[in-house]
């Protein structure tokens, strides 16, 4: 599952694609991204799976908080179909990450203690995530992301730069 671009424009003209990056520095980075992400769904009308995404993303956040080295960033990037969100952090274990969403989506329950953060996102999102190797916005390399995407159905941005 190769990960849509989060800094890149859409190569499609008539779907140009803008990013929001928040870094999550200070105490409790999943309540900066959860506030983040509930202003920026709800400006962009894409409110459908509001609630799923604010648990996924507290989690994924949560997860990198505790288990990778930071710089720790939430990416929100739109276009006039869809909104792709992704917690970046300064791991560089996509590949582990990315077989545990895939035995998750394909309904293998989690092993152990670890990975039922990742079973959930799974859950709730299967199909619509995965994981891979990206840059931090300070040009870390490797980092990690791990993403989600909703379909979206309002066709104008209104108030979202």
């Amino acid at each position: 599952m190769e990960a849509p671009p989060l800094c890149k424009t859409s190569a499609a003209p008539d779907e140009p694609e803008r990013t929001l990056v928040r870094c999550l520095d200070g105490p409790r980075p999943e309540h900066r991204a959860r506030d983040v992400l509930v202003e920026v769904l709800g400006r962009l009308d894409a409110t459908e799976e509001a609630f799923e995404a604010e648990l996924a993303v507290n989690e994924l956040v949560t997860n990198a908080h505790q288990h990778a080295p930071p710089p720790y960033e939430l990416r929100i990037s739109w276009t006039d179909t869809r909104v792709t969100i992704a917690v970046v952090d300064g791991g560089a274990d996509h590949d582990t990450v990315l077989k545990r969403l895939s035995r998750a989506t394909a309904g293998c329950p989690s092993e152990g203690e670890s990975g039922r953060g990742l079973q959930m996102v799974a859950g709730l999102f299967g199909g619509r995530c995965g994981a891979g190797t990206t840059a931090t916005s300070t040009g870390l390399v490797p980092a990690k992301q791990i993403w989600i995407v909703l379909p979206r159905k309002s066709r104008h941005p209104e108030g979202v730069r």
